[in-house]
């Protein structure tokens, strides 16, 4: 007897005793009546009868939109006068893997509510979100103004803006909190874990601000906190753990560990029970095939920590795709279904390569760009975002590009150095079309483009110091970064990856507490997340980030809440080179981001625009 005649057979004898009130499986159960003998099921339905037998219709009674293509469908199918944009949800009656079951109707002068399978992906809003108002006592916090802790620092009374994204992430088990760096998204998530009565949490964040989130928590007189290093696992109410070091704590099967050969001994991060992950800075994640990526969907979706709040200034580092994993984390609907996504939102396109055995593969492009105000929508209530420019009691930022020319001795070498790139490119054989790798090519004309930039830096720097401001000066190599703390001295102090936490943060401390230490060199990967550096007025970056969100993440260290002054920033470009090709594809790129997350700044440019650039970049030098 075959499998799934079993299966049919157990769902038919839960029909024939079915007395609940789901009027699909209450149909079934008459048609099974009258036929008996004749009557069979379908796999489908088998499935419907078993998950839902015990589950009662649910009361939603909300009108949600729905896509375009889902409307034009709808009329189709049931013979409609018109395409309808909206769907009044009555009742939930069930839900598959990808579609909802409802109950309800599709115009408002419908006589008779009907049921209708919809599928998840082309529903733009969610059927089940509930705006809940909770009330928090936020007097109390007052208090914490006066408590000191050991190192100096204070607590403090939460602004407008913060108790407004707590009150967002108290009203969502899953959502991402994506305010402009520097507005407190740290603050906010510990007062609504606190809040929501969490009493086993899991914070995941960059090695280099692990401290930080100890010291904020501390704040609140909770120390109850435990900081994960290397292989010990001591957990805590607050439990801190690097990404670096997930893999030492969880295993998760592949082509090589089948589920059942796992050590559940080592399993800690599952054993741990988490009923609430804080994911810090979650835009780490957006590779879903990265080991960091496939640990962290793997404990939040298929192990299902109940509650996941993202925290990260930037939700989406440079397209579309960068958001899916984001939105598959927090269980979002529009994430259930990874084609539809990527054909929708990110203009998938397929083509064929010849493997070496001889045979086809099958390829998918996913870089582009489309339907960005669709996602936007379809991602509102999941995503807050508030950008500084908004918050009225925040100085103004302002971002500068400075110019320079280059000597003729200097053009020499730069020539030099592209043609022997490109001498190398021939020989390899390489194509032009992959912009992340030929900017990993292009290395060495952007490190000898940060060297010569030094000098202008240590002007600029020396300038600043004469009018009694402190400096912070951003880099991406780590030679020029010594090069300029050599010049610097005493008066510097550094930041980056090779340093340990604990002397990070002494940089961090010196630079915010030693008159002495007016400089802050840090590099833009490292000292670029999670550290506070207000008491710094200039940004001077001796080079930048190919990522947009790390140029903006490094530049807020200084501009956020706590800076009581205007901060200058400045990025330092020499004609005619990489280093403006650079500047305006990034230009491109952020504009693209910020349709996606709902920014209001003009969009001139695509995914398409920026890869036309780069190839006019290696056309022109």
């Amino acid at each position: 007897m075959r499998l799934d005649d079993i299966k049919g057979r157990s769902a038919l004898k839960k029909l024939e005793t079915y007395e609940g009130k789901n009027p699909y499986i209450k149909k079934l159960k008459r048609d099974y009546l009258a036929k008996k003998s004749g009557f069979s099921l379908t796999a489908t339905q088998s499935k419907y009868i078993k998950d839902h037998y015990q589950m009662s219709p649910i009361l939603i009674n909300r009108v949600i939109e729905i896509t375009e293509y889902l409307g034009i469908e709808l009329k189709k199918k049931e013979q409609l006068s018109f395409v309808p944009t909206k769907i009044l949800v009555e009742y939930m009656l069930g839900e598959t893997e990808k579609s909802f079951h409802i109950y309800g109707k599709l115009k408002q002068n419908q006589k008779k509510s009907g049921m209708y399978f919809i599928p998840k992906s082309q529903v733009v809003d969610d059927p089940y979100f509930e705006h809940v108002d909770i009330e928090v006592d936020y007097d109390k916090y007052k208090e914490l103004d006066t408590f000191v802790l050991k190192d100096g620092t204070v607590g403090r009374t939460p602004y407008e803006h913060q108790k407004e994204g707590i009150q967002f992430l108290l009203g969502r088990d899953g959502c991402i909190l994506a305010d402009d760096m520097g507005l407190g998204k740290t603050y906010q998530a510990i007062i609504a874990a606190l809040e929501k009565g969490a009493e086993r949490i899991l914070i995941v964040c960059p090695s280099s601000v692990k401290i930080n989130w100890e010291r904020e928590i501390q704040y609140f007189q909770c120390f109850e906190t435990s900081i994960i290093n290397g292989k010990k696992w001591e957990p805590a109410k607050f439990t801190i753990i690097n990404y670096d070091i997930l893999k030492n704590f969880h295993e998760i099967p592949d082509t090589k560990i089948k589920e059942e050969d796992i050590c559940w001994d080592n399993q800690h991060l599952v054993q741990g029970d988490f009923d609430l992950c804080i994911i810090d800075e979650a835009h780490y994640l957006k590779d879903h095939t990265s080991l960091r990526g496939s640990i962290m969907k793997d404990l939040c979706v298929k192990h299902n920590i109940p509650i996941v709040w993202l925290l990260t200034g930037t939700p989406v580092a440079n397209r579309p795709k960068d958001f899916y994993n984001l939105l598959a984390l927090i269980k979002a609907p529009i994430a259930k279904d990874w084609m539809f996504y990527v054909k929708r939102y990110c203009e998938a396109r397929t083509f064929t390569k010849k493997l070496k055995n001889g045979k086809n593969k099958k390829i998918w492009l996913t870089n582009g760009a489309s339907n960005l105000e669709e996602l936007a929508t379809k991602t509102r209530n999941l995503l807050l975002r508030r950008m500084k420019t908004e918050i009225d009691d925040m100085p103004d930022k302002i971002i500068t590009p400075i110019h320079h020319e280059m000597t003729k001795e200097q053009w020499k070498e730069y020539e030099g150095l592209w043609d022997e790139y490109l001498d190398e490119r021939r020989k390899k054989r390489k194509s032009v079309n992959n912009l992340d790798r030929e900017l990993t090519e292009l290395i060495l004309l952007r490190q000898y483009i940060a060297k010569i930039t030094i000098p202008k830096t240590i002007e600029m720097v020396e300038n600043a110091l004469e009018q009694d401001q402190k400096v912070i000066i951003f880099t991406n190599f780590t030679e020029e970064l010594l090069t300029l703390q050599e010049h610097f001295g005493n008066e510097c102090v550094i930041h980056y990856g090779e340093m340990s936490d604990a002397k990070k943060q002494n940089s961090v401390d010196l630079f915010q507490s030693n008159p002495k230490k007016k400089v802050f060199i840090g590099n833009i990967r490292s000292a670029g997340v999670g550290i506070t550096l207000t008491e710094g007025t200039i940004v001077i970056f001796n080079s930048f980030d190919w990522v947009p969100g790390n140029n903006e993440q490094a530049e807020d260290r200084s501009y956020r809440i706590g800076q009581m002054n205007h901060v200058n920033v400045y990025y330092q470009l020499f004609n005619d080179t990489i280093a403006i090709r650079m500047w305006d594809l990034l230009a491109n790129k952020k504009e693209v981001i910020d349709k996606i997350i709902g920014r209001k700044d003009k969009v001139v440019g695509d995914i398409e625009a920026v890869e036309l650039i780069m190839d006019k970049l290696i056309e022109e030098l």
